[in-house]
């Protein structure tokens, strides 16, 4: 607070986020005025933390509940007749929907499912049914998305400010970082 950064890049993961984003807002940063930009921050965090605590803040995934395709829509409909209306959707909680998808096209272009046949056939599958919208498996064995940045609303949900033009090819491994 006394620095008076231009920018916060926060970097905490899992519940410290919660003390994290209460205790900024104890102090007196107002996120609607201070940029604070987070890699690990979903709608599912948010139900802990509060809207009214990291309102502003913005977050970089590649899925948020609020895209609007009719996959997404579909998608969002369903877990809430199911968990309830109340319930939170989230990066993870997508990504888990989707694998089991992944997995079954993959154990069908192999035709078994001997795990390293199906991992042989997986890399340049495509699927244009996930909620988040067309993703591709990489030779790598990651997936090609698009990466999204939402700002955060008091709502708990965020508003997609920037969405990239095409998918991003996956680098798990960036040279430098092993």
């Amino acid at each position: 607070k006394l620095t008076k950064p231009k920018v916060i890049f926060a970097t905490i993961v899992g519940g410290s986020n919660v003390a994290f984003y209460k205790q900024l807002k104890a102090a007196g940063i107002d996120l609607s005025k201070q940029v604070l930009m987070t890699l690990s921050v979903t709608e599912d965090e948010v139900d802990g933390i509060g809207g009214e605590n990291i309102a502003g803040a913005y977050s970089c995934m590649k899925y948020f509940e609020s895209i609007q395709n009719e996959n997404n829509k579909a998608f969002v409909a369903a877990f809430k007749k199911m968990w309830g209306e109340k319930t939170v959707i989230g990066d993870v909680t997508q990504a888990a929907y989707l694998g089991p998808f992944l997995w079954k096209m993959a154990c069908e272009k192999a035709g078994t499912f001997d795990v390293d046949k199906v991992v042989a056939a997986s890399p340049g599958l495509e699927f244009k049914g996930a909620p988040e919208g067309y993703v591709k498996i990489d030779e790598n064995h990651h997936l090609w998305s698009k990466t999204r940045v939402g700002r955060a609303k008091p709502d708990g949900q965020f508003e997609i400010v920037y969405t990239s033009p095409e998918l991003i090819k996956p680098d798990p491994f960036p040279k430098g970082y092993q």
